[in-house]
């Protein structure tokens, strides 16, 4: 069997080693002319498909938390935490060996995934063909590719779904009503060591009355382990940012900072120091929106889709990579399964195992993109409660969050915690070392001058 792969991906990455690791003969293609062609985004997190990743991965890959963690070379375990306006508390989630939880940095996660992986960089599809015998890409420099198995995993506008489908991504992208502003700060010294402090991941600050949402993150910690770069998605619900005439199209990058600024003017000074200390040339200029796709059913043959391609969505609930990695991990076992039996260029074979595959991946993506959508709402309404609860009754909070919210990751009141950079543990333990000994010196002093006052009055009364 060989398999053509579009897109080099998480996804198309992903279904790359799966097939690496059996020996099955496979191509990617990717239409970036490099690895560095464009910026990749920020983070996405791992958490319960850490262990059926690195066992479905060849033996040869290097350490993923090694490879792949933003807070290098900080030893902070990754953590997401959630505020809410007008309490001092938060809850959240962080890595432990109970529940490993990894925020990888998106090129070191693309270069870890490109492990002995020869992806062709600089190839744009430019049609497709698929037939019972196989399947044939045509490419815009004028090369083909010929191969058993089509895996479409080149993302949200993707060209492989529009020809298996026959359908404009117009026509399938359906815009979420929600308005969005970017932006990116480089923090150093104690202001980084702060915004540590509230999420050592990131965090999110929720505020229900002036109905927003904030997602502040990491995005990777410098070298030097004393500064960083983090970036902010500032979101409100807009049933009309869809439009041409929306005032976002039009505003200027000081005009998008101000209404951010304004519309946080009563958080805390610590949660609004971020959108403070951001520089107006570094919000994202261009219109910041999201686009979702759910389909009900998709054709069964020799092209299969994966990741965004398949069902778009919204940021969330910090799905979509986590959906992607699924894909590619369950459509591999079908693969894997059709070349050991010997049934690639058996159609009916191939269609039931895509049927299989559509079947779930469908049902599995089609229930997070509903989920993603509906969040802010959602968390607008929780947000009144939760923030109460934590500011009056942190111990009934803890028990709501462990039995009355489902996911994969429980929620929890986190503790107010000091950040410890590079180089301070040691000189806090030289400066607890040197205060010990000062300590022993006077004392010894002290004991000395008691003891002898003692002498001085026995020898008075002699």
């Amino acid at each position: 069997m060989h398999v053509l792969i579009i897109g080099a991906g998480p996804g198309g990455l992903t279904v790359a080693q799966c097939l690496r690791k059996q020996g099955i003969s496979f191509e990617i293609f990717d239409r970036d002319e490099s690895e560095n062609a464009r910026f990749q985004g920020w983070a996405i997190g791992l958490h319960t498909i850490i262990d059926d990743i690195v066992s479905s991965f060849p033996n040869d890959m290097p350490d993923l938390k090694r490879s792949t963690n933003h807070l290098a070379p900080l030893t902070l375990p990754a953590q997401v935490a959630v505020h809410f306006a007008g309490t001092n508390g938060r809850i959240g989630f962080e890595d432990c060996p109970e529940k490993p939880f990894i925020r990888t940095e998106r090129y070191r996660l693309r270069q870890w995934l490109s492990t002995n992986v020869q992806i062709q960089w600089g190839k744009r599809a430019r049609r497709f063909e698929d037939d019972h015998e196989g399947v044939t890409v045509h490419f815009e420099d004028g090369t083909t590719a010929k191969g058993d198995i089509l895996v479409g995993a080149d993302g949200t506008n993707s060209h492989v779904r529009e020809y298996l489908l026959q359908q404009p991504n117009s026509d399938l992208l359906k815009i979420v009503p929600t308005a969005a502003i970017v932006g990116q700060v480089r923090l150093s010294g104690e202001i980084f060591r702060r915004h540590l402090a509230l999420g050592h991941s990131g965090w999110n600050i929720m505020n229900p009355k002036r109905n927003f949402v904030s997602f502040n993150g990491l995005h990777h910690v410098l070298p030097d382990g004393h500064s960083g770069h983090f970036f902010w998605i500032f979101m409100q619900p807009d049933p009309e940012v869809g439009q041409s005439d929306h005032w976002l199209r039009t505003a200027t990058q000081e005009e998008k900072l101000r209404h951010v600024l304004k519309t946080t003017d009563s958080l805390s000074p610590r949660l609004r120091e971020i959108f403070e200390l951001t520089s107006s040339t570094d919000v994202k200029e261009d219109l910041h929106y999201f686009r979702d796709l759910e389909l009900d059913s998709l054709p069964s043959g020799r092209v299969v889709l994966v990741g965004d391609a398949a069902h778009a969505m919204s940021p969330f609930r910090g799905e979509g990579g986590y959906q992607t990695f699924i894909d590619g991990l369950k459509l591999s076992r079908h693969l894997i399964r059709l070349d050991k039996e010997g049934n690639a260029s058996d159609i009916e074979a191939v269609q039931a195992a895509v049927t299989e595959y559509n079947r779930e991946m469908l049902q599995r993506g089609g229930e997070a993109v509903r989920a993603s959508r509906g969040t802010h709402k959602e968390l607008m309404g929780k947000a009144k409660v939760v923030s109460l609860l934590l500011a009056w009754v942190p111990f009934l909070l803890s028990l709501l969050l462990r039995f009355a919210i489902k996911g994969p990751l429980k929620l929890e009141p986190l503790p107010e915690e000091r950040i410890m950079l590079p180089g301070e543990e040691q000189m806090e333990e030289k400066q607890k070392v040197e205060m010990g000994f000062w300590k022993r010196y006077v004392s010894a002093i002290l004991l000395f001058l008691g003891l002898g006052g003692i002498i001085s009055e026995k020898y008075k009364q002699i």
